[in-house]
Order: C-alpha cells, then sequence, then structure tokens
C-alpha cells in the first residue's frame, strides 16, 4: 500500500483542506499526518508521495521538480516550511523522488480527493 505523508495544519481554515483529503483517501493509501517536514526523513521510500494545501490553484496539481517551490523567508522556526525543508534535503544529498499533489485551499472535499487520487 502507498504511504502519503499529508501536511497542513487542521486549526487554520487556508491549511486544512489537505487533511481533509487524506482521510477519504485512507481507505486506498496509508496516510501519514505530518506535523512537521523532518518526518519525511523516517520515509523509506524511494518515492515520497506528499500532499498539502498550495495557495492560489483551483484544482489538484502535480509538483515534481521541488525547485518549483516558492519558499517564504524564515522569521523564526514556526517559519520553517516544507519548501525549504525539501529543498534543504536535496542539498545533503538525500536524492528521494518527491511526488507533491498540491489541493486547493477551499472546495468540494469528494471532488478534490477525486481528482488528486488521479495524480497519484
Amino acid at each position: 500500500m502507498k504511504k502519503i505523508y499529508v501536511f497542513g495544519n487542521e486549526h487554520l481554515e487556508d491549511d486544512r483542506l489537505s487533511r481533509d483529503i487524506g482521510r477519504f483517501l485512507s481507505q486506498k493509501f496509508e496516510i501519514i499526518h505530518c506535523r512537521s517536514p523532518d518526518e519525511l526523513l523516517e520515509a523509506e521510500e524511494d518515492e515520497i508521495l506528499i500532499l498539502d494545501v498550495v495557495k492560489g490553484i483551483k484544482g489538484p496539481i502535480v509538483i515534481e521538480d521541488i525547485s518549483q517551490i516558492k519558499t517564504n523567508k524564515m522569521l523564526s522556526l514556526h517559519d520553517f516550511d516544507l519548501g525549504f525543508f525539501l529543498n534543504l534535503m536535496k542539498e545533503m544529498g538525500i536524492n528521494k523522488k518527491i511526488k507533491i499533489i498540491g489541493v486547493p485551499a477551499k472546495g468540494d472535499i469528494k471532488e478534490i480527493a477525486k481528482r488528486a487520487e488521479a495524480c497519484i
């Protein structure tokens, strides 16, 4: 069974949809709800599948080139985001294939989950 590492904050309205979609996908995939990007260091798979909210999109997208990910300025450890961590892993020589299924911040959960599953 494929593992999907799900990011997002269930307490923030604009960042929780990926977690809700992960629950829909849990019947077909092993879902790992991540609190921190460093949990990816424990991933044993050669290809890491990530589900996360991407601001400004209308439907699910696939990102396979992590250099496309915009990293935010870090003002504190709280700002240590997924994009920064993935680029850091690459610089450290951790060469795993990364596939991010980006989902919009809002929309019909069932429809977006169906479309996200087709991206996997």
